[in-house]
């Protein structure tokens, strides 16, 4: 009783969307790299882990993942990410990233190449253009504004990224590779350790990370990021762009000047499962 009404201030809180105003994520392909179909078919996959996955572990209302032919298609009050080949005027190998353009409009880009050119493939196995744009989605799901962190109740706080510790190995769905994400229980220093901290249930304690993962976190004033000793090189390189959440992430923990306990938007045990 007391987590059912946690959950529902938290929801109160944070402005999580009711039924009659479900989150729209539209998908635009504008990639030569990946095809129409491939773009139309990652989209499905993800939408189906949005909704039998996410949700239910997040208890969240399911947002809509639809993939569009024509942005002018598109309603004006969806969260767009666009598949791309590259992403102009960012450092080499970005291949993912999300913002927030003026006037609050919620926008996402996924590039293909860095992917297709370090031996991943667009729909299937880790690293791949589908497991980017699942990622995306999932982060935009669970924090679309970007500026949600967790304390760990000892001087630290770690970024609300739900796929970043625990980007590979991936998993499929109907045949499509998609990201692992972690559950509110990783969040949750004193969570159990039965607790299940990730989708495919491979971490064994909260705020740590696969070897393929990573993870922000801001501690004594200072902003750090931990990888995995099997996170790719080529992938690091993406977290120094501009606009890339590590960034943003990095840029808050650096000029946060407020108590810890501000930016956070409802009581720690909100996040327990």
């Amino acid at each position: 009783m007391r987590q059912a009404r946690a959950r529902r201030r938290m929801r109160r809180r944070r402005g999580v969307r009711r039924k009659g105003d479900l989150m729209l994520i539209a998908i635009l392909n504008q990639s030569g790299l990946v095809s129409d179909a491939d773009a139309a078919t990652m989209t499905q996959a993800v939408a189906t882990q949005v909704g039998l996955d996410a949700a239910p572990l997040w208890d969240r209302i399911p947002a809509a993942v639809v993939f569009f032919t024509d942005p002018a298609a598109v309603p004006a009050t969806a969260y767009r990410i666009s598949i791309v080949d590259t992403i102009p005027d960012q450092p080499q190998g970005v291949d993912g990233l999300h913002d927030e353009a003026a006037g609050g409009r919620l926008w996402g880009v996924v590039a293909a190449q860095p992917e297709l050119d370090n031996g991943g493939q667009a729909t299937t196995g880790d690293w791949s253009v589908s497991s980017v744009l699942s990622h995306e989605v999932l982060e935009m799901f669970i924090d679309p504004n970007c500026n949600l962190w967790a304390s760990d109740g000892k001087g630290s706080a770690y970024s609300v990224e739900v796929c970043d510790p625990v980007e590979a190995p991936s998993y499929a769905v109907d045949g499509v590779s998609v990201c692992n994400f972690v559950t509110p229980a990783w969040f949750d220093p004193m969570a159990p350790a039965t607790a299940q901290f990730d989708k495919l249930g491979q971490l064994a304690a909260p705020l740590s990370i696969l070897p393929g993962g990573y993870v922000v976190y801001q501690s004594g004033g200072q902003e750090h990021q931990e990888f995995g000793h099997d996170f790719p090189g080529w992938r690091k390189q993406m977290k120094a762009a501009p606009t890339a959440r590590a960034h943003r992430r990095l840029a808050q923990a650096s000029y946060r000047t407020a108590p810890l306990d501000s930016y956070r938007t409802a009581p720690l045990e909100s996040y327990r499962t």
